[in-house]
């Protein structure tokens, strides 16, 4: 659950009918370029992966999750407070972010390079270290960047943002793909994420016709991270999940255990993208009725239930049939993928049916909220992980992501006490006959049938009826 790009969205003043088209359709830029992009990292995947294999790819995926958790950090929500700020921002403000920014990423880098001994130690993965070091530099352009796109979404170009993206992302392939099939193995992959990185950040700069100065505030400073540090804070905790893979699986087992989880990381998050569009979307629809409760209930309850009919059909596609592909396309070194697999998808799936919740926190300004469901999550998740890798290999990964399910009924209780409670009956049906679908493999092949039985009762059909009828534009009535 991203803070700062979501929420960035929802952060224009009330919406004028100009206004509201320019949000509209900067999301279905975004969703374009969303797309797109799926497409091209899915073909990529399928190439890389297979060529590097799971023992070299490991180290990539640690040193990645790493420097990614790094930039997360680094944003500091500063691109929050750019591009919410309800009065004007000055120049001088524009390049006390941008200043702030550098000394962030200075000192990240510093630091991290001179903590790579320890990562190494704690993670005996081969290369880790190199791979590390090459890739922090990436963190100056990414972390850099932020106050020229922050610039761009403050003024709705959301069209600019998303086409330096899509260039950024197609340069990546261009210079990745040749150097793999050459034989560069993941040194490819390092490569063509320095240069994406660098061309974003200068093109960012380039479109918001942003030249800054070195200036220094310290009272903008303070009122800078004042605010968005509670935005912060929920980020960070979440993306403390990123690192499990490479400070947990890294330390029990090989670089091919990292690899395989790392590549089923990479293919739910290809496969669940149409979560990350309506997060991208929802804080904004919900910020025009954060006045109305019963509204707020209405829509996290439509939205639990539209979340699932999006995302778990092609969750249990892949389950049914993507070990078939795997065999297939990547090679049996790929096979252990599909036995993390389920574990994934379900903790994807009821995170997704869960996204409309701590979007109904940000717009209500419940930050902490947020955060302490997100704590709960990563100590319940990477706890069970570090007691179950080690024991039972990958498969405790798995594990790890069941037991962090239980740390819905915290954010369940959040919205609760906010706006009161959603009506869970129909989701928590179709999830229920989903996850039973999603591990055939174990109970059997008959398990296959209760994801179609779970839609073709008489309660699912009325209620799919109902969103039929209101994706057709008839009017929608009760149920």
């Amino acid at each position: 659950m991203n803070v700062e790009a979501e929420t960035a969205v929802a952060a224009a003043p009330p919406p004028t009918p100009g206004l509201r088209g320019k949000i509209f359709q900067g999301g279905a830029l975004m969703m374009g370029r969303q797309l797109v992009t799926m497409g091209l990292s899915l073909i990529s995947l399928l190439m890389i992966t297979r060529i590097i294999g799971p023992a070299a790819y490991g180290p990539y995926v640690a040193a990645f999750s790493i420097c990614l958790y790094a930039q997360n950090l680094g944003q500091a929500g500063i691109g929050v407070y750019l591009v919410r700020a309800a009065a004007e921002v000055d120049e001088r403000t524009w390049n006390v972010a941008a200043t702030l920014l550098l000394v962030i990423a200075l000192l990240l880098v510093t630091l991290l390079e001179a903590s790579l001994g320890l990562i190494e130690a704690w993670s005996p993965l081969p290369d880790l270290g190199p791979l590390l070091s090459v890739l922090l530099l990436s963190l100056i352009p990414q972390i850099l960047g932020v106050a020229a796109s922050a610039r761009l979404e403050r003024a709705l170009d959301f069209r600019r943002v998303a086409m330096i993206e899509l260039v950024g992302q197609l340069i990546y392939y261009c210079v990745a793909l040749p150097l793999v099939w050459f034989g560069y193995s993941v040194w490819s992959l390092v490569a063509a994420w320095l240069l994406q990185q660098v061309f974003c950040c200068i093109a960012f700069y380039a479109a918001a016709s942003f030249r800054p100065r070195l200036q220094w505030d310290a009272e903008i400073v303070r009122g800078m991270l004042r605010y968005t540090f509670s935005f912060a804070a929920a980020d960070w905790s979440w993306q403390l999940r990123g690192l499990v893979n490479p400070f947990i699986v890294g330390h029990f087992l090989p670089a091919e255990a990292v690899g395989q989880v790392g590549l089923a990381i990479r293919l739910m998050e290809l496969l669940s993208f149409t979560k990350t569009i309506a997060w991208r979307l929802s804080v904004a629809a919900l910020a025009k009725i954060q006045t109305e409760p019963r509204k707020l209930i209405a829509a996290t309850t439509d939205g639990m239930r539209l979340q699932t009919l999006a995302l778990g059909p092609v969750l249990i596609g892949f389950s049914w049939f993507g070990g078939y592909a795997l065999s297939l396309v990547f090679g049996p070194r790929w096979e252990p993928v599909m036995v993390v697999y389920p574990f994934l998808a379900l903790s994807y799936l009821t995170n997704a049916q869960f996204n409309f919740h701590s979007s109904v926190l940000y717009v209500l300004r419940r930050n902490w909220d947020v955060s302490w469901f997100h704590i709960v999550h990563i100590s319940l998740f990477a706890g069970a992980a570090w007691i179950c890798v080690g024991r039972w290999g990958i498969v405790g990964y798995g594990y790890g992501e069941m037991a962090a399910l239980l740390s819905y009924i915290v954010i369940h209780r959040s919205v609760q006490k906010a706006v009161g409670s959603p009506d869970y009956g129909i989701s928590a049906l179709w999830w229920a006959s989903l996850a039973i679908g999603l591990f055939w493999r174990d109970l059997g092949p008959g398990a296959i049938a209760a994801p179609i039985l779970g839609l073709l009762c008489p309660p699912s059909i009325r209620m799919l009826k109902v969103y039929y009828h209101m994706f057709a534009g008839a009017p929608r009535h009760a149920v």
